[in-house]
């Protein structure tokens, strides 16, 4: 494909669909682990449940690496310098094992000190440590694999990663039960069955990459060391991995409120998020497709193509986010009751559901503009967006429900309707502004 002159709606088919299936299919992954976490035991369900957020920490670095790759090589592309956009893949790389060995090791040396702030303690803290002692070092083969992605992802190529994340998915399916029990390596077996799909999906995607247009991206020459290329893929992968790090923050302020009103509704909120993660898979797919339409496009100074390629994006994730809410608003009940039985739990869920019906578009112009933003080698604004989104506006809003209008827990559900809707407004607008002074 040409992202270039190919027609707008066209490319978004053809990159955003296979994004959002390998991400379906990359949730479902971690659902297999859990569910076989939870045969071994609870002790050892509730372990690696202890160490998701730690691991998330390198993950979260490893996927803005992936989006700074996807920015700069796309933007080298667009501007027709093939060699910059080699070095750039080649870089990122190396910077990517580099990070991820330094951030594995923090972790790891770290990992008593976070497991006392976390106020954890009992027999999962061993499951944890077990767990994460063969997921840390493994944390490379997940950073290389994202910095391929982000060079295939450049050249419009999402289905790579598709295809390896459904693999993996039937392969942990496969070695999850025979690692663990046929082995007989317990929670050493889940780690080590994960981090060998792992390694088979880096060793696949580095191999499209070998057979692509950027194949010199893996020369020694271009993956040696130099600040030059450093210095940008920092700029582009920090405020990327930042936003994930204010996803989590913002999580534990939302949540903290809500255990304010007991076991059953921090139950029914984390029902429905796993609902919400669902429905929002396609806008995952659509925000990889405009990184990667407005990177090669601002390379080119194809601007008016930035512009086509966010309106379409907008008008299509907002459709389906309306569909996607009426359906939920209306089947909220039975999706939450497939996870529980418990009546009152059921009702929190749906209360939650309902009002997040209405809040599914907003992160539609949110993502867009986000990405639209990055692909134009503006990372720090959507950062700063994230903030507000994530922290300022929640905290304010919640506080203000609880403490002061004592609305309860629906008080929660319409402060993060208002955050979200207000900041992604705001967002949607600095970016249409940024590409009209372009144009």
């Amino acid at each position: 494909m040409n992202l270039v002159t190919d027609p707008i709606p066209q490319l978004l088919r053809q990159i955003a669909i296979p994004a959002s299936i390998g991400m379906f299919f990359n949730t479902m992954y971690y659902l297999v682990d859990n569910f076989y976490a939870g045969m071994l035991s609870s002790t050892a369900l509730a372990g690696i449940s202890l160490a998701a957020p730690i691991i998330f920490m390198g993950v979260a670095v490893s996927i803005g690496i992936g989006q700074g790759t996807n920015a700069l090589v796309g933007n080298a592309l667009g501007a027709n310098n093939q060699q910059g956009a080699e070095k750039f893949g080649g870089h990122a790389l190396s910077f990517a094992w580099l990070s991820a060995i330094i951030i594995g090791a923090l972790l790891y040396l770290l990992l008593p000190s976070i497991f006392q702030l976390m106020s954890a303690e009992g027999d999962y803290i061993e499951d944890a440590t077990q767990y994460l002692s063969i997921m840390l070092p493994s944390l490379g083969f997940m950073a290389h694999g994202m910095a391929a992605n982000g060079i295939l992802n450049s050249q419009g190529d999402t289905t790579s990663l598709r295809n390896s994340l459904f693999v993996a998915f039937i392969a942990n399916i496969i070695l999850d039960p025979l690692f663990m029990f046929g082995f007989g390596w317990g929670v050493y077996g889940l780690a080590a069955a994960t981090a060998t799909t792992q390694l088979a999906s880096t060793i696949y995607l580095t191999m499209k990459v070998k057979q692509s247009k950027l194949s010199n991206s893996l020369s020694v020459k271009n993956m040696k060391p130099n600040w030059f290329y450093y210095r940008a893929l920092i700029t582009q992968s920090v405020p990327a991995s930042t936003n994930m790090l204010f996803i989590a923050i913002g999580s534990l302020i939302i949540t903290a409120a809500v255990a304010r009103f007991g076991e059953d509704a921090v139950a029914g909120l984390g029902i429905a998020l796993r609902i919400e993660q669902l429905i929002l898979l396609p806008t995952i797919g659509i925000n990889i497709a405009v990184l990667s339409l407005v990177s090669v496009n601002f390379g080119a100074k194809h601007f008016i193509r930035l512009h086509d390629a966010s309106h379409t994006s907008i008008k299509v994730g907002a459709s389906l986010m309306v569909a996607g809410g009426i359906l939920l608003f209306s089947f909220a009940e039975p999706l939450v009751s497939i996870f529980t039985s418990n009546p009152a739990v059921i009702a929190i869920g749906v209360s939650y559901l309902h009002v997040e019906a209405i809040i599914l578009p907003a992160y539609v112009l949110s993502f867009v503009a986000g990405a639209a933003l990055q692909g134009m080698k503006k990372p720090l604004i959507p950062m700063y967006f994230n903030i507000l989104r994530q922290i300022i506006l929640p905290f304010t809003f919640i506080a203000i429900a609880i403490h002061y209008l004592n609305t309860g827990l629906m008080g929660v559900w319409v402060s993060i309707a208002l955050a979200t809707w207000l900041s992604a407004s705001l967002q949607y607008w600095h970016m249409r502004q940024k590409i009209k002074r372009l144009i």
